[in-house]
C-alpha cells in the first residue's frame, strides 16, 4: 500500500501523534522506509505533536449528559468533580481568569456551544448558557475561540515524542498544534536546539487571534 501511495504522488507522511505509541509508529516509519527504496521515491516525514489541550472532565458514573438549550450550567475547574447536568468540569485552571462575558466556549468538537455569563475567580468557576441541545460525553476537547490561553507550546508529552522519536528518526518538519503566536515558533526553535538547522516547523493555527497578537515569522 505504501509503494501504491508513493507511486501516486504522496511525499509527505504525517505522523499523528495524538494516537499510538513510538513503537507504533516506528513500524510504520520502518516500513515507508523500505517503501521508498523499493521504489526510489523520496517522501518527507512530518511529525504531528498533540499539543497543549482543554477537556471536559468525568461524569457521575460515566454515563453522558443531556444538555439543553437555554439551561445554565456552571464549569469548575476543580477537575476531580464529577459533572451532572448542573455542572461539569474542565481541566484549564485559568478558565475563570481568561474568559469573560460573551465569551463562547466549544465542546466535543464544536457540538456544544456555551455562551459565558459570568465567571468567578475565587470559586474558581465559570457560569454558561447552552446555546443548543446536545449531549456531552466524558473528556470532550474544549476550545475557547478568540481567547488567549496560557498553556504551553510543548507539552511533556510533545518533547518525548519529539525527542525519543522524530529525532532518532530524522525527520523532516514539526506540525506544531495550538499555535497561538510567532513566539511559539522560537520557543519550538529553542528547544530543537541544533536539530533545529535541518527539522522545518509547520504552524497549526487552531485559534482566531487579532493581528496584533500573531506575527508570522518566517522560519526554515
Amino acid at each position: 500500500m505504501l509503494e501504491k501511495l508513493l507511486r501516486a504522488g504522496m511525499n509527505v507522511a504525517r505522523f499523528n501523534f495524538s494516537h499510538g505509541t513510538h513503537e507504533y509508529h516506528q513500524e510504520t516509519i520502518d516500513n515507508l522506509r523500505i517503501a521508498m527504496q523499493n521504489t526510489q521515491i523520496l517522501c518527507a516525514v512530518m511529525l504531528d505533536t498533540k499539543g497543549p489541550e482543554i477537556r471536559t472532565g468525568f461524569l457521575k458514573d460515566g454515563k453522558p449528559i443531556k444538555l439543553k438549550e437555554g439551561q445554565e450550567i456552571t464549569i469548575t475547574t476543580d477537575y476531580s468533580i464529577k459533572g451532572d447536568e448542573n455542572m461539569i468540569s474542565m481541566s484549564y485552571k485559568k478558565l475563570p481568569i481568561d474568559l469573560k462575558p460573551g465569551n463562547t466556549i466549544l465542546c466535543s468538537d464544536g457540538t456544544i456551544t456555551l455562551i459565558v455569563l459570568s465567571c468567578d475567580l475565587e470559586a474558581g468557576t465559570v457560569k454558561c448558557r447552552c446555546q443548543n441541545t446536545a449531549t456531552l460525553g466524558e473528556r470532550k476537547n474544549v476550545n475557547l475561540p478568540g481567547v488567549v490561553v496560557d498553556l504551553p507550546t510543548l507539552t511533556e508529552k510533545d518533547k518525548e515524542d519529539i525527542m525519543g522519536w522524530g529525532v532518532p528518526n530524522n525527520i523532516d518538519m514539526i506540525a506544531v498544534s495550538f499555535v497561538r503566536k510567532g513566539s511559539d515558533l522560537v520557543t519550538v526553535r529553542q528547544f530543537l536546539g541544533p536539530h533545529a538547522k535541518h527539522i522545518k516547523l509547520m504552524s497549526k493555527v487552531c485559534i482566531f487571534l487579532s493581528a496584533t497578537l500573531f506575527k508570522f515569522q518566517k522560519h526554515t
